[in-house]
């Protein structure tokens, strides 16, 4: 994607609050005038602020795509049966509808249309939703009677995104932003329904919680050990791993129901991605896998973190009423 020759063509505030705390939907009937100046700011930080390949998602729905609420509304646009200013509308009262949670905060709502979006070498548009649930303080000077003056103003800062999501004409595809998701999840999984396309960071998480579930669901401390040396065995043999061969070495552990059962959570959860596409770098991968492996689950709620150059033989145990007594055994990896 080319972003070098977009422009701003349209942009609309409406203003969103929370349902549930009786917040009202102000929702505005026309568009707001912009300056150059203005739409080179909503161009460098909203624009460029969310294309980035780690913000890539793809919208979804559990049946069918065109039900999805976003897909639909904007669909509705490019036929022309709708205007801009409705379809800004009809996004404003989804993600209304879509606040379930006394937590989520009221805010502003851009509905901005860029233009002259190249992808594979043709022109396409876009629509950017943007919601302002923060704003910052600014100091700014000016003079009075020859002397300087300072005070502090309130404004919104364009490269600092809350939420951001920006969907391309004629794709599924969907850059999305949610700074604040550790806290709300609503804006990508409830308004949007959208599944993050795999990346690299992303697939990697995917392959260690396999791994972690594996390891997890394997009864014998022992066999658990011994699972997480054939994992970095094979890190060591290859300069990558893929979904295959960490699957092949999972199944000699765990009935194949449990590498199934979890690759399909993992995917609902975090979006699609297929076996063959499930190929990591070793070297950055074992790193990751090394902090999970070293931790070993001895039972009685008690772990036990390895130093690297040891492995995990066994462990009894003696205990009486006052006291409880743990014999670990561990061996050198060099002999």
């Amino acid at each position: 994607m080319e972003i070098g020759e977009a422009r701003v063509t349209s942009v609309i505030l409406h203003k969103v609050g929370n349902r549930l705390r009786e917040e009202p939907l102000v929702l505005a009937e026309e568009c707001i005038s912009t300056t150059e100046n203005i739409a080179n700011i909503l161009l460098h930080g909203y624009l460029r602020g969310i294309v980035n390949s780690n913000n890539l998602f793809n919208l979804s729905h559990e049946t069918d795509i065109t039900l999805n609420e976003i897909s639909h509304h904007i669909s509705n646009f490019k036929s022309e049966q709708i205007s801009f200013i409705e379809l800004s509308k009809r996004l404003a009262t989804h993600l209304y509808s879509s606040t379930h949670h006394p937590n989520v905060a009221s805010g502003d709502l851009f509905i901005i249309l860029f233009d002259k979006i190249r992808m594979n070498e043709k022109y396409k548009s876009a629509i950017g939703i943007f919601k302002v649930e923060s704003k910052q303080q600014y100091l700014s000077m000016h003079s009075e009677n020859g002397t300087q003056q300072l005070e502090v103003l309130q404004g919104i800062n364009p490269e600092l995104i809350d939420k951001g999501a920006l969907i391309i004409e004629d794709s599924n595809q969907v850059y999305a932003v949610d700074r604040l998701s550790n806290r709300t999840k609503y804006w990508v999984e409830d308004f949007l329904k959208a599944k993050q396309i795999p990346n690299e960071r992303a697939k990697s998480a995917i392959a260690l919680s396999l791994v972690t579930t594996v390891r997890n669901n394997i009864d014998s401390a022992i066999e658990r050990q011994i699972f997480g040396q054939e994992i970095v065995a094979l890190c060591t043999e290859k300069e990558s791993i893929s979904g295959v061969d960490i699957k092949n070495i999972s199944e000699k552990y765990v009935p194949k129901e449990t590498w199934d059962t979890e690759l399909k959570r993992l995917n609902d959860l975090k979006g699609n991605v297929e076996l063959l596409e499930l190929n990591l770098p070793t070297k950055k991968f074992e790193s990751k896998l090394q902090k999970i492996l070293s931790k070993v689950n001895l039972g009685n709620d008690l772990s036990l973190i390895l130093p690297n150059n040891f492995s995990f033989k066994g462990v009894t145990w003696d205990e009486d009423e006052k006291q409880l007594r743990i014999n670990i055994i561990l061996e050198k990896s060099n002999g």
